[in-house]
């Protein structure tokens, strides 16, 4: 007999990325996307996070909670971007985010601890989680059992080539965004999130973060920022 599990949220994030488009593919890529662990009324209790502060980083356990696409069929393989999008490999040999259940796994840096009327709130980096993403659970990161010194990355072993950012149009905007604003939307677009199969030098892309929308064009290895265009909060995007 299978065991049915009913799971609740213990928190949600707040994260800077209000939409799926460009958000980074594996946590910690982004050191500026920084955000906030607001734990649910149950576990706002100290006591439950007591000692947390002692660990530089923590595993967050999350459910893709937005629509998103799923397996279809008998489906066991999946296209991941960093191979292009057109080699296959098994859903369990990769991080896509296409899976048999919505349920994802990142390791974030613990930036601090701050309790705030009785509640606690954890400010973590390098976040690779949508606005609002319910969070399962929290556990340390211990690097003698998480980081084998044997371990091995299969075709994922290097790191993903990084685009070079340029300023074109927006650069007034220099002057008027936060240095930590900058320094997200550089290693985000440094990243490149168009998907695998987008090679047009020609095409203005648009990227939601927080209340701004970042438009840029991607010629070869290089982004050119072409506009900031501001958005109302709760603007449709």
């Amino acid at each position: 007999m299978t065991a049915h599990w009913q799971m609740t949220a213990i928190g949600h994030i707040q994260s800077p990325y209000r939409e799926g488009f460009g958000i980074p593919r594996q946590s910690g890529i982004v050191p500026a996307a920084t955000g906030i662990l607001v734990p649910t009324t149950d576990w706002q209790d100290p006591i439950a996070w007591q000692g947390i502060e002692a660990f530089s980083h923590l595993w967050l356990v999350w459910i893709f909670h937005t629509k998103r696409r799923m397996l279809a069929g008998n489906s066991k393989t999946v296209r991941p971007p960093r191979l292009g999008g057109n080699e296959r490999v098994g859903v369990f040999a990769s991080r896509a985010p296409i899976r048999p259940n919505p349920i994802g796994l990142s390791v974030v840096r613990l930036i601090d601890v701050q309790q705030e009327n009785g509640g606690i709130r954890l400010h973590l980096g390098g976040l690779d989680l949508l606005d609002g993403t319910p969070i399962l659970d929290v556990k340390p990161h211990v690097p003698y059992a998480d980081c084998p010194a044997d371990s091995r990355g299969g075709w994922a072993s290097e790191p993903p080539q990084q685009l070079s950012v340029v300023w074109g149009a927006a650069k007034p905007w220099l002057q008027e965004l936060s240095s930590e604003r900058v320094a997200l939307i550089e290693q985000t677009l440094a990243q490149d999130p168009r998907p695998s199969f987008h090679d047009d030098p020609e095409r203005v892309y648009g990227l939601r973060i927080e209340e701004i929308d970042v438009r840029f064009v991607v010629r070869g290895q290089q982004v050119e920022i072409r506009e900031i265009v501001p958005m109302e909060p709760g603007e449709p995007e």
